[in-house]
Order: C-alpha cells, then sequence, then structure tokens
C-alpha cells in the first residue's frame, strides 16, 4: 500500500469513528439541556477519541527518510492508554462521586493532557534525533558499500595476473587487504577520497581486462601506486 492511499484509509477510518461519536451524542442528548458535566464528559470522550488516533498518523510522517517514523511508539501507546484509563475514571467519579466537582475534574483533565503533550513532544524528538543519526550514519557508509564489493572482485582479477607482474600484483594485493580495514568517517575530505578510490578501482579493473587479453598497459603499476598511497590516506582517517 502506497503512502497516499494509506493515509487516505486512516482519515476514513477517523472520520468514521468521529462519525458513530457524534450519532452517540445526538441520540443520548436530544431532547434536553445539557448541563456543564454533560459537556465535560462528551468533550473528554471526543479528547480521548483523537488522542487514540493520533499515533495512526505518526507512522506516516517523513523524517528525512521514509522507512523511519516517529514518533517512537510503545511509550505513545502507553502513555495514551494511561490517559484514556485515567480519564474514564475521571469521568466515573464526577458522576457518581457527590464531593468532586467540575472544576476539579477539568483540572485533572488538563493535568492529563498537558503531560501526554509532553510525552509525544519528547517522543517524537527522540525519533526524529534517531532517524537523523541513522541517515548520518548511511551518508557515512554510502561510498563504502561500493568500495569493499569492488575491491573483492578485483582481487580475483588481480591474483590471475601473470607472473611478470608480481611486483604490481603485491601492491594491489596490499591496497586491496587494507581496504577491509577502512571505518566510516563523517568528513568531506574522507568522502572525496572514497570516489577517488572507486574511480581507481575501475580504471585498475579495466587495465586488468586488457592483460587477460593479451595488452600489456604501462599504466597499470602506476595506478597501482596511486590506489595504494589513497587507501593508505584514507585508512588514516578517524572520527
Amino acid at each position: 500500500m502506497t503512502q497516499n492511499r494509506s493515509l487516505v484509509l486512516r482519515l476514513l477510518l477517523f472520520f468514521a469513528g468521529a462519525g458513530v461519536i457524534i450519532l452517540a451524542f445526538f441520540l443520548l442528548t436530544s431532547g434536553r439541556e445539557l448541563t456543564g458535566i454533560d459537556a465535560f464528559v462528551w468533550i473528554s470522550i471526543g479528547s480521548m477519541y483523537l488522542v487514540f488516533f493520533l499515533p495512526f498518523f505518526f507512522s506516516v510522517l517523513n523524517v528525512g527518510n521514509f522507512s523511519i517514523k516517529a514518533p517512537s511508539l510503545p511509550p505513545v501507546w502507553l502513555s495514551i492508554f494511561l490517559y484514556i484509563g485515567i480519564s474514564i475514571a475521571n469521568i466515573i467519579l464526577l458522576v457518581f462521586v457527590p464531593f468532586i466537582s467540575l472544576n476539579i475534574s477539568i483540572i485533572v483533565q488538563s493535568i492529563l493532557l498537558f503531560s501526554l503533550g509532553v510525552i509525544f513532544y519528547f517522543a517524537y524528538f527522540a525519533s526524529l534525533h534517531a532517524g537523523n543519526v541513522a541517515a548520518e550514519e548511511a551518508s557515512k557508509k554510502q561510498y563504502l558499500k561500493q568500495i569493499k564489493p569492488r575491491a573483492q572482485s578485483l582481487l580475483l582479477a588481480v591474483n590471475g595476473l601473470p607472473s611478470e607482474h608480481e611486483k604490481t600484483q603485491k601492491t594491489l594485493r596490499q591496497a586491496l587487504e587494507d581496504i577491509r580495514f577502512i571505518s566510516p568517517v563523517n568528513d568531506g575530505m574522507g568522502n572525496e577520497l572514497e570516489m577517488q578510490i572507486i574511480r581507481s578501482l575501475n580504471v585498475i579493473s579495466e587495465l586488468c581486462g586488457g592483460i587477460s587479453t593479451g595488452a600489456y598497459p604501462v599504466s597499470l603499476e602506476t595506478e597501482a601506486e596511486k590506489l595504494r598511497a589513497m587507501v593508505k590516506e584514507r585508512k588514516l582517517l578517524r572520527n
């Protein structure tokens, strides 16, 4: 299901439930004047319904990456059920306990809403922070995810070079081995080096392919030394 269809379905469910509450309100209150307690009870029911439905819309919020959902739902759901449970108890006490006044119930309900809002705020921004951290980590690894598989593939071609390229083989094997120990860094220089390493790996792959067909590219040794120097420099970078 696409994001837009999911949102439409949730909106339809939300308005259907709201319609049921409105219908119940008119059926149960028609023909009589509403008291302050009646108004409080129905407003509380409406607020409980709105609060209950909020998490169904959180998961369609985009936080830099569609796969990241906000806020973290377990603490939100726990706070929602606590809010609904205490709200129901507050209504029952107001209706059936004579010394509980409407003002006290309103104060209790206001405190509940404020507390719930605080929980939602921190849950949302905790998830937002987690999303930003995940996006940053993915950004740091985007080129390494390309480099390491290419290095493994190139190693096979390097091992198949003729014996006259033994020195170049040794240089390339060392560089390809060092690539395994490159760590992700949040640094522009690191990204630039990684892009240069990718280009160098592609060039060396083409040169090795030329040798396998009988060609003798004199630039292979130069490119191998260049790759080793770049890998060594990149390996030294740390967060």
